[in-house]
């Protein structure tokens, strides 16, 4: 449930630490901080949250630089020589051929599929484009005489 500027304003002043009450000698004592205007609308509420809480945030300690640890270095041993291993000489395989494909199917099925295409193509040409034309013509015709 978002809260409204203002709303968010009161809390953080309600929120803000008070000051301890000085004893009239540490009044006298304390140097004179010279007076914040106060936030008003017309600076806007957004600038007056930032002040707000730019002035209450709490101290933050110094932050501790990390303790430094240096690497460990071992000195490396040399293998000895029983433990060195002796590499096989590589043994060349030939490789089998690939199978043979037969692509005849595949030819005949393309040879069908391009001859039903012609023939739905001829039949559309000879056929189906006529009998358009001649609906539009006879319509044409009825729209003029009406």
């Amino acid at each position: 449930m978002p809260m409204d500027e203002d709303a968010m304003f009161k809390a953080l002043l309600k929120n803000k630490p008070q000051p301890k009450q000085p004893v009239a000698k540490e009044i006298k004592e304390a140097p004179v901080q010279p007076a914040r205007p106060p936030a008003t609308a017309a600076r806007g509420s957004e600038d007056a949250m930032y002040k707000a809480l730019l002035h209450n945030r709490p101290p933050t300690p110094a932050p501790k630089p990390p303790a430094r640890v240096e690497p460990v270095y071992e000195p490396v041993q040399p293998a000895p020589q029983a433990a060195m291993v002796q590499q096989e000489p590589v043994v060349m395989t030939q490789i089998s051929p690939p199978p043979l494909v037969k692509l005849e199917p595949v030819v005949d099925s393309i040879n069908n599929l391009t001859a039903i295409v012609n023939q739905i193509h001829g039949l559309i040409k000879t056929i189906v484009v006529p009998v358009i034309i001649l609906i539009l013509l006879v319509g044409i015709g009825i729209l003029i005489k009406i």
